[in-house]
């Protein structure tokens, strides 16, 4: 009788035991909760945004989970519901920057240097006038050879699984590897969809927008080298803004194939909460809105 008295104690004690570490559990996590906003806050000016993905949509999972309903959460539980809602806007924008900003900057640059060194060496007045119907046509420009973006096949073929995040290095040192970073997240965030959807809804309005900064540049570089836009002028200035387009095209379509890449991983991943019939886009798709942009 003692024993069995004896034992129905410990068991109470070790329910209790039970119950006390979950509470503790429960304290901590919501204590780690409270703190998501700010390191949310820190992790997203650092663009470090796959560890706070990783982290919001964690935070969402528990607030509407185990602590659904501890009491004094509701505000945080909106607000972070919320940021989770917006955050896939964030990352698509990040995208459409490194497709089209990013990839094309270092062109921008090229050409300045190529200007700059032209100026010194030649008088742009003594240059001859070039025939403009000798020129060739943006449709000529995009040779089919001139489609192949060999020299990233190395980002393309890099494994998103293996792409990490590390806070010590600059997250956006490797534009292949942080438009992966991208892709993960918006996988984390299940929108995938809507990420290939505003792909295709804004690549030609970006690829005017290039045409817009480009043909700005040249002008402002004729400037510069004393150059007014004259008569004269206008076939160099134009040949000189034609090869400006075809090597930022040329950037924005290997960024394009890299991002494809990812996508590619993403749905057909085995642990893909996508249907694998899910519409990507093609670089054809983009090629034929270059040739469309520069008709």
């Amino acid at each position: 009788m003692l024993l069995h008295c004896k034992r129905d104690e410990l068991r109470k004690l070790w329910i209790e035991g039970i119950e006390h570490k979950h509470v503790l559990n429960l304290l901590d996590e919501i204590e780690n909760i409270k703190q998501v906003p700010q390191k949310l806050q820190q992790y997203t000016g650092s663009k470090h945004y796959l560890i706070a993905t990783d982290m919001l949509v964690s935070a969402v999972e528990s607030l509407e989970g185990p602590l659904l309903q501890v009491e004094g959460l509701s505000d945080l539980r909106l607000e972070l519901h919320s940021k989770k809602m917006n955050m896939h806007l964030v990352l698509i924008d990040e995208l459409h920057r490194h497709l089209y900003i990013k990839s094309t900057s270092k062109v921008g640059q090229r050409n300045k240097e190529k200007g700059r060194i032209s100026s010194h060496v030649k008088d742009a007045s003594a240059m001859p006038l070039l025939d403009v119907t000798n020129l060739s046509t943006p449709r000529k420009f995009l040779d089919s050879s001139q489609f192949s973006t060999t020299g990233n096949s190395s980002g393309r073929d890099v494994s998103l699984m293996e792409i990490k995040e590390d806070l010590e290095l600059d997250p956006e040192e490797n534009s292949s590897v942080f438009m992966g970073i991208l892709i993960k997240g918006l996988a984390k965030l299940r929108k995938i969809p809507e990420t290939i959807k505003a792909i295709q809804d804004r690549l030609e309005q970006e690829l005017k927008q290039i045409v817009k900064r480009s043909t700005t540049q040249v002008a402002d570089g004729g400037y510069q080298r004393g150059e007014n836009i004259v008569q004269e002028n206008q076939p160099r200035l134009l040949l000189e803004l034609l090869e400006l387009l075809f090597d930022k095209f040329n950037a924005v379509a290997a960024a394009h194939a890299i991002v494809l890449g990812h996508l590619q991983q993403t749905v057909s991943s085995p642990s893909s909460q996508y249907d694998s019939d899910i519409k990507l886009y093609d670089m054809a798709d983009v090629w034929v809105k270059i040739q469309d942009v520069l008709q």
